[in-house]
């Protein structure tokens, strides 16, 4: 049996008297493509602010690699390999798209060699823009952008919060071809509230509903289960 990549047991987040994560436990293993789905609320970018050390948990404990994730910062979580990408893209507007990449180096404990650095950046069609302000790209190139700069850290596992939010049909579409090659390169953890893309690119589905989990496996199963039918997908299509 394969040992997790990432494994969560017994998180509780607490904020205030509002508990927004409870007794929620997970494991990841390599390679495995993970979606986590529910309303808005739930408790879905609570959990990916805890896995990457933006949140401390009230109770449970998180390991990654086989390594005990408790207390470290972000930047020393993104170091041992795990890599997080925004609901709400988060790049340097301000900054060329070079420089943009430039600051995710800085961090970056085994960055890409000069020939696969070129190459990311052409597989995700940004060699163009390099020199453009990234704060005048549109948010399709945004959402690239980030994801590059994520990328050039070489991570073991990434986490995506909605990285098709706020996008076209057809940017949709270009992104699940995106998503579909980034699977086949690392361990992806996605949180989406598009339905297509977790059919087309999620080995398991997690389903959490007001903070606590209630549903976990395969796509085909969680999008005809009764429960998240109910509560979650309603009458829209899965």
């Amino acid at each position: 049996m394969t040992a997790p990549l990432l494994e969560a047991a017994h998180i509780t987040v607490r904020f205030g008297g509002v508990v927004a994560l409870r007794d929620v436990s997970l494991a990841q293993v390599p390679r495995e493509t993970l979606g986590m789905i529910g309303p808005n609320g739930s408790g879905k970018t609570t959990f990916v602010n805890v896995m990457t050390g933006h949140l401390r948990p009230a109770h449970g404990t998180i390991s990654f690699d086989g390594k005990a994730m408790a207390g470290r910062k972000p930047f020393q979580i993104a170091a041992a390999g795990l890599n997080r990408t925004f609901q709400a893209v988060r790049i340097f507007q301000e900054l060329t798209v070079a420089q943009n990449l430039a600051t995710a180096l800085v961090d970056a404990m085994h960055p890409l060699d000069p020939d696969a650095m070129a190459g990311a950046i052409d597989w995700l069609e940004l060699g163009h823009r390099m020199t453009a302000r990234a704060g005048g790209l549109t948010l399709y190139e945004q959402r690239r952008l980030e994801l590059l700069m994520r990328l050039v850290q070489q991570p073991r596992l990434v986490m995506l919060d909605e990285p098709v939010g706020g996008l076209s049909t057809s940017e949709v579409h270009a992104m699940l071809g995106l998503l579909a090659e980034l699977k086949s390169r690392t361990t992806i953890f996605i949180i989406e509230h598009t339905m297509k893309v977790i059919r087309e690119i999620a080995d398991r589905v997690v389903v959490l509903l007001a903070g606590e989990k209630i549903a976990d496996g395969a796509p085909t199963e969680i999008l005809r289960d009764p429960r998240v039918i109910e509560k979650y997908l309603g009458s829209f299509d899965a």
